[in-house]
């Protein structure tokens, strides 16, 4: 996180760089072992709060002294400052994911690395790698850096924020610390307004949002300018600083992430780091408390030196960490934490020396002086340096990208392909033969992409309240004939072959697909929410589907498993599950629809493409095991009768054992089925379907 420079800082605050030695310590414990600190994430909050109280204090502390701000300065300051540190990590990310990850997952870090170095990856994260199709995923190695995104978006405007506050003040003959004051009362009031709201309607993405964030970097302001006004005995300073300690660790022991935080909640580690920040202001010239208060300690040398690299040591504990899982295959144990611990101390003090105090300085006057450095304050420079290394860092993310790229434009079509039977090699009657020696389809570096057609059209986020009837046909626009297909994601998965045989035989298809929606009355639930929003649109959709009167239904769904595995939802049992079920299949069956219901795949326990392509479809550890747990869908479908079940396992899998690869063709793209093996499933989906 960044620090603002000393230059500009009154007086030196030696138990603040402790505080930053907490805060990153608190991140890398819970990163490292977030069973154990499931709070630790409160780590940011203190940083933000700290970065607030020195910056935004240090513009009014300006503001107040030439009644404007040298913005140009306090950009090219910033620059200097955090840029060249936080590219070369970038650039580091990039080195290890050529060398380490498999091809399929190069697009997915460059496009981080690019988010990153835009200063916008905390939007990244909210909208790209937290959806519901990216689930489940890898990590980002550079996913840490959607906090100092958060600063900068900040620090991008509240400058001119603050200029104009100060002018708008000065018509109301107010002075700058006092116009200063009251605007940002009224940001962080509305900031922390939006966040309490945003947080308990989707805490996901108000997490990283800039808007949910911007009152704690607020408050630090705040206190920043009410601190001289602020006299407290040395017993309530003593008091206020081991409140503040108590309140940062109940924090990181009790918090969760499936909370609704930031919040109300992150009130509890921001007031707690103002009562250290109070605690340790000194008095005249005199230090404010003795030998037992909390200030003393956090201002020993050992954390003060932290306190000093915390900026590089919070950009390469994530990366290191990330890594070594990969590397190892499992998460640290204690040995391995120690070992990754020390490499990042080892490179964050490097970097700090190396790089942050390089760049932001000139050279020391000689050789055995010690940080007497010259400021560098050439404006030009700092925005040249700034374009240079962003460009650097999005060529050098351009590269695997690219890689990746040409191989999708070259992706062998196994569409109708006699040598790529998929499914079809392990029909009972008459199984395909298999051709030896020829590529995977898809390759496994693309196989991400191999998504259905309801993915491709924004049809897979289907909203009965929002969507027109006309929307998401397939199949053959002329057919008198029509078929619905419900559920979520793994219904949509079947949309392909569907649309094929409709169209063959002149029948029009309709895709009502909500991802993450099973089409149940009963709705999934996370530690946190219930998602009501799910069983109320499921039944609209079933009016529209009453109302429409197809002549087929066909619904799908993930099972418990998945849910359970991919996004922490579930149900009370499964047969609460299952009732849902039947609440949407009996009224179907009563009105005279044909329903057919499709049971389940089987759920990877890895990443398939990754496992294929690194150690070969023929490996063990690629195999996926089959699902020993009953289908809610299935039983529900029993329970209601006259329900047709379709299970596809036999052309997945031999015995209690389905390959990564059948038939030339690579199964998983995912928890989901590659669009190209779901297409050869078109021959036994139209046999049991039995068009005419």
């Amino acid at each position: 996180m960044s620090q603002q420079a000393s230059s500009v800082v009154h007086i030196q605050r030696l138990d603040i760089q402790g505080l930053r030695t907490l805060a990153v310590g608190l991140v890398i414990v819970y990163h490292l072992y977030p069973g154990k600190l499931p709070g630790g994430f409160v780590g940011v909050d203190i940083f933000l709060v700290i970065s607030g109280f020195l910056i935004v204090g240090s513009l009014v502390r300006e503001l107040a002294k030439t009644g404007t701000v040298g913005l140009g300065t306090f950009y090219a300051r910033r620059i200097r400052r955090l840029l060249p540190a936080s590219t070369v990590v970038l650039l580091a990310v990039v080195a290890a994911t050529i060398f380490v990850l498999p091809q399929g997952r190069w697009q997915e870090v460059a496009r981080d690395v690019v988010a990153s170095a835009l200063q916008i990856q905390n939007w990244n994260q909210a909208f790209g790698s937290t959806s519901y199709e990216s689930a489940g995923a890898m990590v980002s190695p550079v996913q840490h850096f959607w906090s100092l995104a958060v600063e900068e978006q900040f620090y991008l405007v509240i400058p001119l924020l603050l200029v104009l506050a100060v002018a708008g003040g000065r018509s109301l003959k107010l002075g700058a610390r006092t116009a200063s004051l009251w605007f940002l009362v009224a940001l962080s009031i509305a900031s922390f307004i939006h966040s309490v709201a945003f947080s308990l309607q989707s805490h996901d993405i108000a997490y990283f949002a800039t808007t949910t964030r911007m009152w704690e970097l607020g408050l630090g302001g705040i206190l920043a300018l009410m601190l001289p006004a602020i006299t407290l005995s040395p017993i309530l300073r003593f008091a206020a600083g081991w409140v503040g300690m108590g309140m940062l660790l109940v924090s990181a022991i009790a918090f969760q992430t499936t909370m609704a935080f930031p919040g109300f909640i992150a009130l509890v580690p921001v007031l707690g780091t103002i009562l250290i920040i109070v605690a340790g202001a000194p008095s005249g010239s005199v230090r404010p408390l003795g030998r037992l208060g909390l200030s003393h300690f956090l201002s020993l040398r050992p954390l003060t030196y932290l306190g000093d690299i915390s900026y590089s040591l919070y950009l390469w504990h994530w990366p290191v960490i990330v890594f070594y899982i990969l590397i190892q295959g499992h998460e640290p144990g204690l040995a391995g934490g120690a070992g990754i611990l020390t490499l990042s101390l080892l490179l964050a003090s490097l970097s700090y020396h190396q790089v942050e105090q390089r760049f932001r300085f000139a050279k020391p006057a000689s050789p055995s002086a010690r940080r007497r450095y010259r400021p560098t304050t050439r404006n030009r420079s700092a925005y040249a340096l700034a374009s240079g290394l962003v460009i650097v860092s999005c060529v050098a993310a351009a590269a695997p990208w690219t890689v990746v790229q040409i191989k999708s434009l070259e992706a062998i079509s196994a569409e109708g392909s006699p040598d790529y039977p998929g499914a079809m090699a392990f029909d009972q009657e008459h199984p395909a033969r298999v051709p030896d020696g020829l590529p995977i389809s898809p390759d496994p570096a693309v196989a991400g992409k191999d998504v259905p057609l309801t993915f491709i059209d924004g049809c897979g986020s289907y909203d009965p309240g929002k969507f027109t009837d006309a929307q998401c046909w397939y199949g053959n626009p002329a057919g008198s004939k029509r078929i619905v297909l419900v559920g979520d994601s793994h219904a949509g998965q079947y949309i392909d072959p569907l649309a094929s045989i409709a169209n063959k035989h002149r029948w029009q298809v309709r895709a009502l697909v909500r991802n993450g929606c099973p089409f149940s009355a009963a709705p999934p639930a996370s530690a946190t929410t219930t998602y009501t929003n799910c069983s109320d649109q499921n039944k609209g959709t079933l009016k529209k589907i009453l109302a429409m009167k197809p002549e087929k239904v066909i619904v799908a769904g993930m099972a418990p498993e998945g849910y359970r595995k991919t996004l922490k939802w579930g149900w009370p049992s499964d047969s609460a599950l299952v009732d849902g079920y039947v609440e949407m299949l009996r009224p179907m069956i009563d009105a005279g629809i044909q329903v057919s219901v499709v049971a389940d795949t089987p759920y990877p326990a890895m990443s398939v493409p990754d496992c294929v392509a690194k150690k070969g479809p023929s490996s063990d550890d690629c195999q996926i095991r089959r699902n020993p747990n009953v289908d809610p869908l299935r039983a529900a479908a029993e329970e209601v009768g006259s329900v047709q079940v379709i299970d596809f396992t036999g052309y997945l899998c031999r015995n209690d054992t389905c390959p990564p690869v059948i038939g030339n063709v690579l199964v998983f793209r995912d928890n989901h089925l590659t669009t190209t093996f779901a297409k050869t499933l078109a021959t036994p989906l139209q046999d049991a379907l039995q068009l005419d």
